[in-house]
């Protein structure tokens, strides 16, 4: 479900989603080999960068189909072991003793920007678009809220959060959500020149304490990831969240928009 692609000295290493027909959603399978590929890397003393990018025209599109059938049925316990794998990769990113520049092209919606807003970089096609849209299917944006911490202004954090609107890859710069926004034709060039950059001119050893530094207390951040885990899995179990997810899979509207739909007729 992943590919790998080593630079010829092994400093820099192309990590690509390989699930286009699947517009590369996350389900437990891509979660675990993303974080254990993550964790085989840091153990290797000559990469000094990792790009995370994704083959067709999606970057991420979020939660996998199957993955959001089976929630419908999970129990706490289940829903709570999901969560976790996915706070897992999400820290896995942040701890890494090297930099993870995201790729993006296409969407990146929900858990797909959460790994964007997990990345130490991130630089975007220009037609790239984001977005948190947990709460339109009933959900919490419970990962992604730690990860946006010192990222993102808590009043943007808001607004993407309570509306769980997509936006441009330009006001995703804007936010501080990406940090760079190019052509489409040029984004594996802008890559690949700021990924070699570290690699040729920045000391290993002072990056990866730098990364330690600006993350701050690791089991602090970790204990964060654990308790939006365990928000995460309650949120699952809650009767809006599992008819958001129906409507989803069904294709319709759900209960909320039909109230309000319902609410706002005008007469004939």
């Amino acid at each position: 479900m992943t590919a790998l692609d080593h630079s010829s000295d092994n400093r820099i290493i192309t990590v690509t989603l390989d699930r286009a027909e699947k517009r590369n959603a996350l389900n437990a399978g891509l979660v675990r080999e993303l974080t254990h590929i993550l964790s085989d890397l840091a153990a290797d003393r000559r990469v000094r960068v990792v790009i995370l990018a994704a083959r067709g025209p999606v970057f991420s599109a979020g939660a996998d189909l199957e993955a959001l059938q089976a929630l419908r049925t999970a129990s706490f316990d289940e829903n709570l072991e999901d969560s976790r794998l996915l706070a897992d990769l999400f820290t896995t990113i942040r701890t890494v003793p090297f930099p993870v520049i995201a790729r993006v092209h296409g969407h990146a919606i929900a858990g797909g920007c959460g790994l964007v807003a997990a990345a130490d970089m991130a630089i975007a096609a220009r037609d790239a678009k984001f977005g948190f849209t947990e709460v339109r299917i009933g959900f919490v944006p419970a990962l992604v809220s730690v990860l946006l911490e010192g990222r993102v202004s808590d009043t943007h954090a808001r607004d993407l959060f309570f509306t769980g609107r997509l936006v441009e890859a330009s006001e995703a710069a804007r936010i501080g959500l990406v940090g760079q926004v190019v052509n489409a034709a040029d984004l594996d060039d802008v890559v690949r020149r700021a990924a070699d950059g570290i690699a040729r001119n920045t000391s290993r050893h002072a990056v990866a304490r730098t990364k330690a530094m600006l993350l701050g207390d690791a089991d602090a951040f970790r204990e964060k990831m654990d308790m939006a885990a365990i928000r995460n899995a309650d949120a699952r179990q809650d009767v809006e969240c599992l008819a958001g997810v129906d409507a989803f899979l069904g294709r319709h509207d759900p209960p909320w928009v039909r109230a309000w739909e319902t609410d706002h007729t005008e007469p004939a």
